[in-house]
């Protein structure tokens, strides 16, 4: 029986120690990377712009023209070839991209670059690059800076609410194009899709009505939107102002006007901070959209 203990004793450690051995085996190794990965997201609009890459250094060493040579295509970056992303369709410097991912090439030259965008996403280095799966390509032209950046960065600058620069620096080079979106048709997509697929309430109802009065969207649509928000929750002030917007945005000025008063005379009845600090625009609209004398304006 002792003996029986002994052996039990003796397979139990040297299981544990094949176990702490596999362990051993499989564990990774983690060590800085000469040049460590990195990632830069920004959301235009509605739309996620991603560029994936591994940001090499200059390390004193002669970068355009030797590291990297001239006229010959470039993984722009080191490791895989870059990667850039989109979570909409969009245009890259004026060219139609659909949403996904690309691997991102350039072709360096000492006046110009050649921009490449690539089906093949996900490769190594640029050995199996293969211009006939290119989807875009454009040339632009690079400025120098007096700042050494060391690191090489992508970045991806807001330059308006549908719009950025997706931005290189490295060495004293900059290069950059720009990305534009649809964001009127993306926004009303958005709103569509949620209310098809979605439960909503006269919050989500009154945020999209407004959100199309704001940005020059589709009166019609507003005035859909904000007459069922107004369905919804009647005993709200809110809902009855957004509908008065709406039908004043669609030409509507005495149903317009009746709506703005229903909204006044729903707030009194059930006061709040939200109403008393709306209560001033709601009867500045009312004034606005009445003539001198106190008469309604015509439709």
């Amino acid at each position: 029986m002792c003996t029986f203990s002994k052996f039990r004793l003796w397979t139990a450690s040297v299981l544990l120690v094949f176990c702490l051995m596999g362990n051993r085996a499989y564990s990774q190794l983690v060590l800085p990377q000469p040049s460590p990965k990195a990632n830069v997201m920004q959301v235009v609009g509605v739309t996620e712009v991603s560029v994936t890459y591994s940001s090499p250094g200059v390390k004193g060493r002669v970068i355009w023209g030797d590291l990297v040579p001239f006229d010959e295509v470039w993984r722009t970056g080191a490791n895989s070839a870059t990667e850039i992303s989109f979570s909409t369709a969009v245009q890259v410097a004026g060219n139609p991209v659909k949403a996904g991912k690309y691997a991102l090439f350039t072709i360096p030259g000492r006046d110009n670059w050649t921009i490449i965008l690539n089906s093949n996403e996900g490769q190594w280095g640029s050995t199996n690059y293969k211009k006939e799966l290119d989807v875009i390509r454009f040339t632009v032209r690079p400025s120098i800076s007096e700042r050494l950046q060391e690191r090489m960065n992508f970045a991806v600058e807001l330059t308006g609410e549908d719009r950025a620069d997706v931005v290189l620096r490295w060495e004293k080079m900059r290069v950059s194009f720009g990305i534009t979106t649809d964001l009127k048709a993306l926004t009303m997509e958005n709103i569509n899709q949620y209310f098809h697929n979605s439960k909503t309430d006269w919050y989500t109802h009154h945020n999209a009505a407004s959100y199309l009065m704001t940005n020059g969207g589709n009166t019609t649509e507003a005035l859909r939107f904000a007459t069922r928000s107004a369905e919804l929750n009647p005993e709200h002030f809110m809902p009855h102002y957004t509908k008065a917007r709406a039908l004043a945005a669609s030409g509507n000025i005495n149903d317009a006007l009746a709506s703005a008063r229903q909204s006044i005379a729903v707030g009194e009845a059930k006061t709040s901070e939200w109403f008393e600090s709306t209560r001033p625009e709601i009867e500045a609209s009312i004034k606005n959209w009445m003539v001198p004398g106190g008469r309604d304006k015509k439709k």
